[in-house]
C-alpha cells in the first residue's frame, strides 16, 4: 500500500478532480515531475500536456490539461489550471495536425516578435495535444482517461 496526499485539480470554471492519490506525474517548466507522498515543498508551472494520476481506487488515469500552476504543499498538491481540461477522446487529431501546419506556416512568414510569441504559444499547446493522443495510443489508455 502506497502513501496517499490529496490531489486538487480546479480551473475557473469548477472542480475537476479532487481524491487521494499515491502518484501524479506531470510535465513542468523544467521537466518531467513525479510527486509522492511527503513531496518537498514547490511551486512551478507546467506545461500544456497530460498529467498521469495513480491511486488505490484505480491504477491510471491521464488528463489533457492546459498550462497551470502547480503547487505542493503538507501532503497536498494543487493545480491550478487556465481553462477547462479537455478530454482526449474529444481531441480531433486531423484538425490537430492540421492546426500544427497552419501554424508553423505563419510562423515562418511573421516578423513581429508579438505575433512569434503567440504563434509559439498556440504551437507548443498543438503540440501537447498530439503528444497526449500519442500516449494514449501508445499506452491504450483510452478506457481510463476522463
Amino acid at each position: 500500500m502506497y502513501t496517499n496526499f490529496q490531489l486538487n485539480i480546479v480551473s475557473i470554471e469548477n472542480l475537476i478532480f479532487s481524491d487521494m492519490v499515491y502518484k501524479v506525474t506531470i510535465s513542468s517548466v523544467d521537466g518531467e515531475l513525479t510527486i509522492l507522498a511527503k513531496h518537498a515543498p514547490l511551486i512551478t508551472i507546467t506545461k500544456p500536456g497530460i498529467i498521469c494520476i495513480n491511486s488505490n481506487k484505480f491504477n491510471n488515469k491521464c488528463i489533457y490539461l492546459p498550462e497551470s500552476i502547480l503547487e505542493v504543499k503538507l501532503n497536498n498538491v494543487l493545480i491550478l489550471a487556465d481553462s477547462m481540461i479537455n478530454n482526449i477522446n474529444n481531441l480531433n487529431e486531423k484538425e490537430i495536425i492540421e492546426s500544427k501546419i497552419k501554424i508553423e506556416s505563419l510562423l515562418k512568414k511573421r516578423t513581429n516578435i508579438d505575433q512569434q510569441i503567440k504563434l509559439s504559444l498556440e504551437l507548443a499547446k498543438t503540440l501537447a495535444k498530439l503528444q497526449a493522443i500519442k500516449a494514449s495510443k501508445l499506452f491504450k489508455l483510452n478506457n481510463k482517461i476522463y
